[in-house]
């Protein structure tokens, strides 16, 4: 058996290290700058997630306030789909953020899986859109969206994180003027040409992102950033619907416009996005959203079968399982032979059955004894 893993910054194996009133459990994941642990508040028996800087990124001065700036960004947000910040805890010269903890799914893990359905990823801007548009009424532009840095819960929530090299538009840039700051393919042209920033950023982002999903592929690509700098400059990308033909109409022309180089032929704010998606979302889906995410992430084998049905009320089992036979239904012959099959393939082994690319319906033994 492996040795317990060691913090560098203390000699504690790091299932047995204490953080203010938080046991550490285990490593969930590290990036460039920090690394995040699995916590327990014992008293409250309460599991978060601990964000910690690398030694690295504790010496460097700059690394230090992002840090801080994240924290103080989402100690000021109050969002359902902003990760939660419950505390600031010190030890050791090293500084703590304690976190709500995302049991789920990033949108990059999900998409490394295949594209989204186009209800699906709507839902999901649509959630992101009303993200953004909380943190930029209190003037705090993201800078950094991007699918690694968006997670869905196995309840069928969606929560945008890292708000790392977040700016408020209030204080002094972090960084020189005219340098870039983000992931290269997820800027917009006014990141990578140095221009002053204001929230519509994000909103190109956003629709980088939804592309993406979308299609499992970026817009914006190039051997070198600065090829892909060139081609976000330029507004150089293949159209979405030639892409990806069979999606809506009305998708693909929000996505266009949030793609569009000049901030000013975009939508105005995070709100007139959201709207949108929601008004699209409004035709496209009878099913509640979160239960849209949950079947979705069942249908991906995301969560179990038990866990799906413990978040859906029966109203929405009830449009799920009539929603799939209807779009099936319109498939003649082929479609029922698969039914058999499925049906009796579920009746075998007790597994659920699929019915459709984007929704998972409950086993037939299940929808017998109901």
């Amino acid at each position: 058996m492996a040795a317990p893993e060691k913090d560098k910054s203390d000699k504690t194996p790091i299932r047995h290290r204490k953080v203010g009133a938080y046991r550490v459990l285990g490593e969930l994941g590290r990036g460039g700058m920090a690394q995040v642990y699995r916590g327990l508040h014992e008293q409250l028996q309460r599991e978060v997630a601990l964000k910690e800087l690398l030694p690295d990124g504790q010496r460097d001065r700059e690394t230090q306030s992002r840090f801080m700036r994240e924290a103080l960004a989402l100690a000021a947000f109050r969002h359902q789909n902003i990760v939660t910040l419950y505390d600031l805890v010190e030890k050791n010269d090293s500084t703590f953020m304690v976190m709500e903890l995302v049991d789920g799914p990033t949108l990059l893990d999900l998409i490394k899986d295949g594209p989204l359905p186009a209800d699906v990823a709507a839902v999901v801007g649509a959630r992101i859109a009303s993200a953004l548009d909380h943190a930029h009424f209190r003037h705090i532009i993201h800078r950094d969206l991007k699918p690694a840095n968006v997670m869905l819960t196995k309840a069928g929530e969606v929560k945008l994180m890292d708000f790392g090299i977040a700016k408020d538009v209030d204080l002094a840039a972090l960084t020189q003027q005219g340098m870039a700051v983000g992931t290269p393919a997820y800027m917009s042209p006014e990141q990578v040409t140095g221009v002053p920033l204001d929230p519509r950023t994000d909103i190109f982002s956003l629709g980088v992102l939804l592309y993406e999903a979308l299609t499992g592929a970026r817009p914006f690509q190039g051997k070198t950033a600065g090829e892909i700098f060139a081609r976000i400059r330029d507004g150089k990308y293949t159209p979405l619907h030639k892409v990806a033909p069979h999606l809506p109409k009305a998708l693909t022309n929000i996505v266009k416009r949030a793609l569009e180089v000049k901030p000013e032929a975009r939508f105005p704010d995070a709100a007139a996005m959201r709207r949108e998606l929601d008004v699209y979302l409004a035709r496209e889906v009878k099913v509640s959203h979160p239960a849209l995410l949950v079947s979705f992430l069942r249908h991906r084998q995301k969560l179990t079968e038990t866990e799906a049905l413990a978040h859906l009320s029966q109203a929405d089992l009830n449009v799920l399982e009539s929603g799939a036979a209807e779009r099936q239904s319109r498939s003649g012959a082929g479609w029922l032979k698969w039914v058999v099959v499925a049906a009796l393939l579920a009746l075998a082994t007790a597994t659920g059955v699929y019915f459709t690319q984007d929704l998972w319906a409950p086993t037939v033994e299940k929808k017998i004894k109901r």
